[in-house]
Parts: structure tokens; sequence; C-alpha cells
């Protein structure tokens, strides 16, 4: 086995858990919303898909560091890798705000009657579209890095991909009216 065989086996493994994380938790999160109310039991279990998001893109990252090193040239003139880390830095940035708004405001209101807070009610929209920015983003790298070759330019995987998140976002949140109505 060679050194980027190993690297790949990583990458995918970060990838793996990343994703996997990202589905349990948009899995847990909607089968929260039946009764309208997030129990301690349910938030644990939110936390724990948001500390295996965290762990996939440390492994991604990490990973993705390592088969870069190998042939720096090879990347930096790849569409496919360079849409990839567009993406992985938008998994990034919507990590952290999860992890430092919707979170902490899921924790504020667990038990409580999620319609019947004012502020979660402002705030289900953010908290909507960044699950769909997730879900789309994590798919896209996977998408991505299954492929072996793309036959398409960093403008046009970033436009496809960008257009996916616009749609993405607005299913998810026609969904959240949907589940959550206003009062």
């Amino acid at each position: 086995m060679e050194l980027e065989d190993l690297f790949v086996i990583f990458h995918l493994l970060g990838v793996a858990v990343g994703l996997g994380g990202a589905l349990a938790s948009d899995s847990m999160f909607f089968g929260a919303l039946k009764d309208m109310k997030i129990s301690k039991t349910e938030m644990r279990f939110l936390q724990i898909g948001s500390v295996m998001v965290w762990i996939g893109l440390v492994i991604l990252i990490i990973s993705g560091y390592l088969l870069f090193s190998l042939d720096p040239d090879k990347y930096l003139n790849s569409p496919k890798f360079l849409a990839k880390m567009t993406i992985v830095g938008i998994i990034l940035l919507n990590g952290l705000f999860l992890h430092k708004s919707s979170i902490p405001r899921l924790r504020r209101h667990v038990s409580g009657h999620l319609p019947s807070s004012d502020e979660f009610m402002r705030k289900r929209p953010f908290l909507f579209t960044s699950g769909a920015i997730s879900l789309v983003s994590w798919l896209s790298a996977l998408t991505l890095g299954a492929l072996h070759k793309v036959p398409w330019s960093y403008g046009e995987i970033t436009g496809a991909y960008l257009s996916i998140l616009l749609l993405a976002g607005l299913v998810a949140n026609l969904l959240g009216r949907r589940l959550i109505p206003s009062r």
C-alpha cells in the first residue's frame, strides 16, 4: 500500500464520519419536531452528531493536506480540488455558525414548546438554511471526491453547487414552515 492510498482511506473516513454526523443530526432534529419540543435526550444526540461532524471535518482537512502535500502542482491546477476546498470552507464556516449560534439556541429551548418562543421562531430560517447548507455541502464534497475526472471548470462546479444550495435552502425553509407553523 502506498502512502497516497493510506491518505485516501483516511480522507474517506473523514467524509464518512462528517456526512454521517450531518445526516444523523438532521434526522434527529426532524424527528424531534414531531412534538414541537426538543428533549434533553434529543439534545444530547444532536450534540453527538455535531461532534461527529467536527471530527469528520478535522480528519478531512488533515488528510486533504497530506494528499495535497504529495503533489501540490497537480491539486492547484485541478478545478475539482479548488471547488472541493471552497465547499470544505463553507462546511467549516457553516459549522462554526451552527456551533456558536444554532446549537446554543436549541439548548436554551430544551423541553420548551418551540413555536411558543419568539426567539426560536425568528431564527428558524437560519436553522433550516444552515442544515440545508451542511447536507448539500457534505454530499457535494463526497460526490466530487468520488469522481475521478470532472470535465467542468471551477466556475461551473461552484455555480452548480451554489444553485443546489439555493434550492435546498428554499426547500428546507418551506419544509420548516410546514413542520413548525407560525402561531
